[in-house]
């Protein structure tokens, strides 16, 4: 982070300027990339040739929500249409046109839709339809065991924290959870009550129990069979967006750190989005990690998929802006008081 500021003051005008230049030569790029691949009917494949999906027109209706040119507004217009028509009576949205349920992509479409005022009774359906999905836990014997045989677990985690999973009654995973948290946060002010912030607090004490020994997170666990996981700078990224309220915010200095050494070299285009505006809305300095997308993106390693296009958009736009979370009354007076 030192050396990231130093680089930063360092710059003359001239160099500010050019890597000015160089941001927004990258957005352009990937904005144009972005609204190309959305199809007729307003909805965004995972990638070129494939069926559009709640989770990828969700992230580009996000990217262009912060945008403000016509283009982008015709596009979020679409793209919006696309997800009321696709909403289900209960609130949930599928993940696509041939899955029958709703399932983790609702958190992606609450979080999309909550940028629009408009939208607000559509994304508080979908709220109200998160906030009763969970993992499928531990049977009573498997607990049992935990309990009386520690040494033998296959993976070590607390088994009564419970989070989100991908797919209805599956175990709890830490991107899904993250999503599912952003979400349930951004609609905090419509779901006031003990229910909603139990889930709240006991989804971030999930992910916290599964950091990873030197900080950071895996996609699931932290250890197995008592090897060691490492972690990823993508899942590190959403866990730490997920946890930017988080009252102990020191306690998430270590991840922080893990996160800015994963992305210091070889790092996708994915994985330094992300990591920008995870670092954001953490307070940390993000000009160097921001170059390094933008160099990313100058020297025409343009990514493909509609998910990494999202976030690079996002992050070369100083768009945390759509992440950023409302504040909880409560827990800042809870906090204040220690």
């Amino acid at each position: 982070m030192i050396e990231q500021f130093s680089r930063h003051a360092s710059l003359t005008p001239s160099s500010r300027r050019s890597e000015q230049a160089k941001r927004v030569s990258a957005l352009a790029s990937v904005r144009k990339l972005l609204l190309e691949a959305q199809d007729d009917q307003g909805g965004w494949p995972a990638a070129s040739s494939f069926p559009s999906t709640t989770e990828s027109t969700a992230l580009g209706l996000l990217a262009v929500s912060h945008a403000t040119e016509e283009s982008s507004r015709v596009a979020a217009r679409h793209a919006r249409a696309w997800l009321q028509t696709r909403q289900r009576p209960d609130g949930s949205w599928p993940h696509s046109d041939q899955v029958p349920h709703g399932d983790w992509a609702t958190s992606l479409a609450i979080l999309a839709l909550s940028r629009f005022p408009e939208e607000n009774a559509s994304a508080d359906a979908g709220a109200r339809w998160l906030l009763g999905q969970e993992g499928r836990g531990y049977g009573w014997l498997t607990k049992l065991m935990f309990l009386l045989f520690p040494e033998r677990k296959a993976v070590q985690l607390d088994p009564d924290l419970i989070g989100w999973p991908w797919y209805p009654d599956t175990f709890s995973w830490i991107e899904p959870t993250s999503y599912s948290l952003i979400a349930l946060k951004s609609r905090r002010p419509g779901l006031r009550g003990r229910r909603a912030r139990a889930r709240i607090d006991e989804a971030e004490r999930m992910i916290l129990d599964r950091e990873c020994l030197g900080g950071g997170w895996n996609y699931g666990n932290s250890m197995v069979l008592d090897e060691e996981l490492w972690p990823y700078p993508d899942t590190t990224a959403l866990a730490l967006i997920a946890l930017q309220d988080f009252p102990r915010p020191e306690s998430l200095e270590r991840s922080l750190a893990a996160l800015e050494a994963m992305v210091e070299d070889r790092a996708s285009v994915l994985s330094l989005g992300l990591a920008v505006l995870a670092l954001q809305l953490h307070g940390r300095d993000v000009s160097t990690v921001r170059s390094r997308l933008a160099g990313r993106i100058d020297d025409e390693r343009l990514p493909t998929d509609t998910r990494s296009l999202a976030f690079a958009a996002l992050a070369l736009d100083d768009g945390a802006k759509p992440l950023t979370v409302p504040t909880d009354p409560l827990r800042q007076a809870r906090s204040a008081d220690g």
